[in-house]
């Protein structure tokens, strides 16, 4: 009976540090949250994404555990590891990917900036105005 419960203690422990990974697909970004069994989050725990045998992102989990990475591959395989052996991985297919050009990201940043120069001029001028308006 004493050799069933050390077994079963041992079990236990070692269950203790079981990383679950669960991973969503929503709004064109894939979230990943990591966690222990017992509840807590793994915080700061290194993130490794693949494409088949190609690593695309390596980085770390934030202090409740999560990442938001915005896909660029259909298929990918999401690992997380937490060191001491302690691993877990999924490999998932993204539904709905973005693929947005670059030229067109470019474009469009340059478009966003020179909106808000011409707004930044036309406020600075306002101020002026009202200024010189309140002065006389």
């Amino acid at each position: 009976m004493k050799y069933i419960f050390l077994l079963f203690l041992l079990f236990h422990y070692s269950y203790a540090h079981k990383i679950n990974l669960f991973i969503l697909n929503e709004n064109e970004n894939v979230e990943i949250y990591s966690y222990f069994a017992s509840g807590t989050a793994c915080k700061h725990c290194q993130l490794i994404i693949k494409n088949k045998d190609k690593i695309i992102l390596k980085d770390v989990l934030d202090d409740k555990g999560k990442y938001t990475y915005k896909p660029t591959h259909k298929n990918i395989e999401v690992i997380v590891d937490a060191a001491g052996g302690h691993q877990a991985s999924e490999k998932i297919e993204i539904s709905n990917i973005q693929n947005e050009d670059l030229k067109e990201h470019i474009e469009k940043e340059q478009d966003t900036k020179n909106r808000n120069i011409f707004i930044g001029l036309i406020l600075i001028g306002l101020i002026f105005f009202f200024l010189k308006k309140v002065k006389k």
